[in-house]
This record gives C-alpha cells, structure tokens and sequence, in this order.
C-alpha cells in the first residue's frame, strides 16, 4: 500500500488533466455539464496551449450548415412563375402586336398561342389534381362508414372536371380574351398551327363562344403580307382547300358546344367547318383524289398488259387478242371498282339516330358524311338515352332540332330504322 501513494499521482497529474481535457474537448456533446466546474479550474493553465484548434470550427460549421436560407428562394420563384404574372407578361405582348402597324412575323403569332397555351394547360391540370385531391379526401373519410365500397367507384371530381369550366374564371378568361383578340386583328394571319393552338386553348378552357367567329375567319379573311408596313393584305379565296378547318379540330369544338347545351352555337359550328365548300373540296382532295386518278389511268393500263397478254398466244389475231383482253381486265376493274363505290357510298352502319332521305345522290351522302355525322352527335346528345324512349321527345329545342335537319336533306329518327320498329 505504500508504493501505491497520493503523490505519486500528484506528480503525473499535469498530464492525466491534459490527456482528460482533451477527451472532454472530443466528446463535448456526450458530456455532462455538472462535471465542467471541477475540470475547468485545473486545466487553466495549459488549456491555452496544449488544447485541439480544429475541434471547436468544426462544430460551429456543422451547427451553421443546417441553417441556410433556402426558402426564401423557393417562394421567390413560384411567385415569379405564378398564371398572373405570365398572363399579364401575354397580355402586354398582344397589346403591342395589335397596336403596331407592321405585320407579325407568322412564328411570333404562333410561339404567343403556344405559350397561351401551355397556361391553360397548367391551369386545368392544377384544377384536376385539386380534385383528385378532394375526392380522395373524401373517400378516406367516408371509408369507414361505407365499408370501403366507395374507394372502388370514379372520383366524382375527375368526371366533371372535363366537362365544367376551370374553376378561376378571371384567369380563364383573361387568356380565352387574349388568343380571341389577337386572331381576330386583321394584321395577324390565321395560320394552321395558330388555329390548332386556339382550338385547343378555348377546348381546355371550355370557352367555345368564339369559334364560329375565327373558323370563318380562317377562311373569309383577307391574307396580310408579312413584316409589311402599312400592312399589305390580299383577298382571301373561301373555297380553297387550304381554307378548310381540319376535322378533328371542329370535332373539338363540338364537343365543348353540346357539353354547354347550346344549341345555336352547335349549328353555327357545323356551319361554318363541315358544310363549309372548302371542307368539301378538301376531303375530295385528299381521299378521292387517289383513286379517282387510278379509274382514270385504268383504261392505259389495262390496255398495256392486254397488248403485253396478246403475245403469249399463236391462236388468233394479235390485235384480236388484245381487243379481248382489254375488254375482259377493264370490265373486272370496272365491276370491282363500282362494288367498292356502292359500299363505301351506302355504308349506314355508324348512323344512329340521323339518315339520309330516299334521293339523295350517293357521291353526296359520301361527300356530306362528316355533316350528317355530326348531326347524329347532337341528336344523342339531345335525346333521351334510352333506345326505347327514343322518338318521344318534345320541346322548343327539340323541334327546330328536327326540322334543321330536315332541311338538309336527313331524317331524325326513321322508323324503319328504330328500335323495336323492324
């Protein structure tokens, strides 16, 4: 017990205060703080020059680094790409093209419809995802007292949401008045792609109010010269075929018209797309024009190889031969080609409710289908949905329905042709 002494350990202490120092000054978070008054005081003397230099920047660096301000740029952001701020960047942008004297350029038109666009886009998806939200909401808090038979129904929100407006009818229609105003000036030219965009836009807006307006624009308008100053402009030929508005597109606006149950405005659009002369010539341009040209070449052709057949017989006459052999292949091109045109012509399968009257010639029943089409699309969606009730409807509406249609040469509703009448 005597080599084991106090003194001993008085005399290392110096080092056994450092070497404890140093382990406080690694594990200062571990540590507890009742022991640091008894610590401290002894280790004064040597703490300033035997103590760690790197341990105490360290920790202030790691406690700073959480702390970065990175909000603040977040918010900064959203609020500089908010639909108002864009909206009102768009609105300064036509107000400048519709006051200047010079003629736009045909891709700055279009890039402003795009961009119009793309707003409109946002603002629906925004509203969607909202109700989506909503109905989940809903269903999770109505689960429980519905045994969860509700989650495997459609949420309601996203069914009504491609039939009713957005719900922000200010920024709706601060954009629906922006594509309006610029494709209604007469220095800017309507150009396939700037309609594309419009149609769209005013789809996704539900804001069809304006199309019958700008389809007859687009083909009554007389053609600006671009980058003139003072503006240039040429007549417009109403009958071309560049001047037809394309199907689908018409299709579109249909679509938003019946979805509103206007009526008027559903008859001003076929007006003015599927009766238009300029579809007329379109489609015989772009699906007639082919096999028209190939009746038409017929004849040489089958010429060519009866005078090609004639050679390989010693039986008769060379021109004989070829006379017969005309005959025959164009008389099979002739037969297959009037069976092809009868059933193309009388095909009534996609009819539903709208037919065409007994006398209506053929190559006007083909030319007129995409008319007599939408005709039927309006009447479904007028009439009742039952098969069965189908021809009992009344009403105002109903009865200038039928007689419009009347008036173009279809019947609504064929007896023949209804349920339960065969």
């Amino acid at each position: 017990m005597k080599r084991v002494t106090l003194a001993g350990r008085s005399a290392s202490s110096p080092q056994g205060l450092v070497c404890h120092f140093c382990q406080l000054s690694v594990s200062r978070r571990a540590t507890s703080l009742a022991h640091l008054p008894r610590i401290v005081p002894k280790s004064r003397p040597v703490s300033h020059s035997l103590r760690p230099q790197s341990s105490t920047p360290n920790l202030r660096v790691q406690l700073a680094s959480p702390l970065l301000p990175v909000r603040p740029f977040a918010s900064t952001s959203s609020a500089a790409s908010s639909p108002e701020t864009a909206i009102r960047e768009l609105s300064k942008e036509a107000s400048a093209i519709r006051n200047s004297d010079t003629v736009p350029a045909n891709e700055t038109v279009v890039n402003l419809l795009q961009r119009c666009q793309q707003i409109a886009e946002d603002l629906v998806s925004h509203e969607h995802d909202q109700d989506e939200r909503s109905a989940t909401n809903e269903n999770n808090a109505i689960s429980p007292l519905l045994n969860l038979d509700e989650k495997k129904s459609p949420p309601a929100g996203g069914r009504t949401n491609q039939t009713s407006p957005v719900r922000d009818p200010k920024l709706a229609e601060s954009v629906s008045r922006i594509v309006t105003d610029l494709l209604k000036d007469k220095k800017v030219f309507i150009s396939p792609e700037a309609l594309a965009h419009f149609t769209t836009t005013q789809t996704l807006l539900r804001r069809p109010e304006h199309f019958p307006e700008i389809f007859h624009l687009y083909a009554n308008k007389p053609v600006p010269e671009e980058n003139s100053s003072p503006a240039k402009f040429h007549k417009a030929n109403p009958k071309n075929v560049n001047s037809a508005v394309p199907a689908d597109q018409a299709n579109q606006a249909l679509d938003v018209a019946i979805a509103q149950k206007n009526l008027s405005l559903v008859m001003a659009i076929i007006d003015n797309t599927f009766c238009a002369p300029a579809f007329h010539r379109a489609k015989i341009f772009k699906k007639a024009a082919v096999p028209l040209a190939a009746l038409a070449a017929a004849p040489a052709a089958c010429y060519t190889l009866a005078s090609w057949a004639s050679t390989f017989q010693n039986t008769m006459d060379p021109s004989t031969a070829t006379g017969i052999a005309f005959a025959a292949s164009l008389a099979y091109v002739g037969g297959t080609s009037s069976i092809g045109i009868m059933a193309i012509t009388t095909a009534n399968d996609q009819m539903e409710r709208v037919t065409w009257l007994s006398g209506i010639p053929l190559r006007h029943r083909w030319l007129r289908e995409e008319e007599r089409a939408a005709m039927d699309k309006v009447a479904v969606a007028w009439g009742f949905k039952d098969l069965y009730m189908r021809g009992e409807e009344v009403g105002a509406e109903w009865e200038a329905l039928r007689e419009f249609i009347g008036m173009r040469g279809m019947i609504l509703d064929k007896t023949e042709l209804m349920e339960g009448m065969q």
